[in-house]
């Protein structure tokens, strides 16, 4: 609502009277004026557009590293993918991975993909045992391929690490660009020490984070 003032030679006293109550009423006098907005959101469900699948390593024979699409957590009633890679540690071996997951981008634009150490929607911790157990005696990290990154022993090509456990401290330094229509496939290289407990197992929990921006 507004109000505009307009001056002419009929201005009368009466007239300035009659608009200075106008304006007064017009003001609310209280603080518990509500203004409500009807708003709706429609929500299409469509195919992922962000996928992973398995690379070369996890398609060979030899069982060392595996790749599972369809595990899920539940998330109040919701059934969400938690795509789950099985990694063979070797005691007193590095261990290096080149071809194991590839990240697929048909979403239309480019996506900054990074990882983020998280637990997950059912309570997983990021890393477990939480403190001691393997993770003193294995280190491990994660790389994505990409031009501008840097030489890896033992791995062709260039990459980015995006997530790291030493010593049991996880750390999640780095950001790849993946273009629209393109892949980058993700490097694994793990160091185990040689006096490890074999048969011992550890898990780690993060989020491949895609933004659209």
């Amino acid at each position: 609502m507004s109000i505009r003032l307009r001056a002419n030679g009929s201005f009368t006293k009466m007239g300035a009277i009659a608009t200075v109550l106008l304006i007064l009423f017009a003001i609310p006098v209280a603080a518990d004026v509500a203004v409500q907005n009807f708003m709706a959101a429609e929500v299409v469900t469509a195919d992922a557009c962000f996928t992973k699948t398995p690379g070369a390593d996890a398609a060979s024979a030899t069982g060392f590293f595996s790749f599972d699409d369809t595990t899920t957590v539940t998330d109040d009633g919701v059934d969400l993918l938690q795509e789950t890679s099985t990694i063979q540690a070797f005691a007193g071996d590095r261990l290096l991975y080149s071809e194991a997951v590839d990240f697929n981008n048909a979403c239309g634009n480019d996506l900054t993909l990074t990882f983020l150490s998280s637990v997950d929607p059912a309570g997983g911790l990021a890393i477990e045992p939480a403190t001691g157990g393997i993770w003193d005696d294995v280190n491990v990290s994660f790389y994505l391929a990409d031009p501008a990154g840097i030489v890896v022993p033992g791995l062709p090509g260039t990459w980015v690490e995006m997530l790291s456990v030493a010593s049991g401290v996880v750390t999640t330094p780095g950001s790849v660009v993946i273009a629209d229509g393109t892949t980058s496939t993700m490097a694994v290289v793990v160091d185990t020490d040689d006096a490890v407990t074999v048969g011992a197992t550890g898990t780690l929990r993060w989020i491949a984070a895609a933004d659209h921006g």
